[in-house]
């Protein structure tokens, strides 16, 4: 059974076009990310999976019912973390957590309790006292309080440290675990290949991949950087390092992305003496450049 599916979904707002033909399926009991860079859409998306706006054209089906006869208390069923959370400000985030729980049947409050402190989030305090870190803490306990079998969210680990990111993600996996359908989006790489099975990759509102994590596109790219001891590098080991270029803030500091595996990189680099040498992951926004040649109107042949 399906938890998510949508049939060509498009919505446009005016003349601007925020999501167009995206079809795509979530299987139930699945972990699924949906990753593009800023503008892309994955916000719209969301949105219109949970009826908050209307699609132009298409349709969208949660656990086999079509939107938005699957509205209603269909919906407890249902987790929901925005990527900007708002509050009264004058109420305490255990005001705002208690007035939520009174939308479901929770039970105790020893669920609600753990995920307090596992996310290191002091309820006591005044909305308008909270940094976004704290508002994002509190839209995540809102989210997660009745235990949704369908959990959907928007860049669910932005704004927040790193040790409280990792611990989101470990609570993520323990509910997946538990059966809950787990759908969210992000701009990070690093967090769809840490517990995502599927993954579909958006931009400019269109769908550009879709599959499993391992055949992401572009995840055997590698940025590198170094630095060589003595005069410049030839044009030809700079091609073969990703088409290095110097970078102008550090002089003698070059920095290339390459598609070549590991061993064979490290094995190429190993030849030069070597001041300064950095492997890591790209970013998104790198990924798809480096997957897509754009032309002046905005078109893309992809390499992939």
């Amino acid at each position: 059974m399906y938890a998510v599916e949508t049939e060509q979904l498009t919505k446009y707002y005016g003349q601007n076009r925020g999501i167009a033909d995206l079809s795509m399926s979530v299987l139930d009991g699945e972990v699924f990310g949906l990753i593009g860079p800023n503008g892309a859409g994955k916000t719209t998306t969301i949105r219109l999976l949970l009826g908050l706006i209307k699609p132009s054209a298409g349709f969208v089906r949660i656990f086999g019912r079509e939107l938005p006869a699957a509205g209603g208390k269909f919906y407890r069923r249902v987790g929901y973390l925005p990527a900007e959370v708002s509050y009264y400000p004058e109420m305490t985030g255990r005001d705002l957590i208690e007035y939520s729980a009174g939308f479901y049947s929770i039970g105790s409050f020893q669920w609600v309790e753990e995920l307090v402190d596992r996310l290191q989030f002091d309820p006591d305090k005044k909305v308008r006292a909270y940094s976004h870190g704290n508002l994002k803490k509190l839209g995540i306990i809102q989210a997660l309080m009745h235990k949704p079998l369908l959990l959907i969210m928007d860049e669910p680990g932005s704004g927040l440290e790193p040790l409280v990111r990792q611990e989101l993600f470990k609570i993520l996996e323990e509910l997946n675990q538990r059966g809950a359908t787990i759908f969210f989006s992000t701009h990070v790489l690093k967090e769809v290949e840490r517990i995502c099975s599927r993954v579909a990759m958006v931009k400019d509102g269109r769908l550009l991949h879709i599959g499993p994590v391992d055949e992401l596109p572009g995840r055997n790219i590698r940025v590198v950087i170094f630095k060589v001891s003595g005069s410049r590098p030839s044009s030809a080991a700079l091609e073969k390092m990703g088409e290095a270029r110097e970078l102008p803030s550090r002089p003698g500091y070059y920095r290339g992305l390459s598609h070549l595996p590991v061993n064979e990189l490290v094995s190429y680099l190993s030849r030069f003496n070597l001041d300064y040498l950095r492997i890591t992951d790209p970013s998104l926004e790198e990924v798809l450049f480096h997957l897509y040649e754009f032309s002046p109107g905005g078109g893309g042949t992809p390499h992939v």
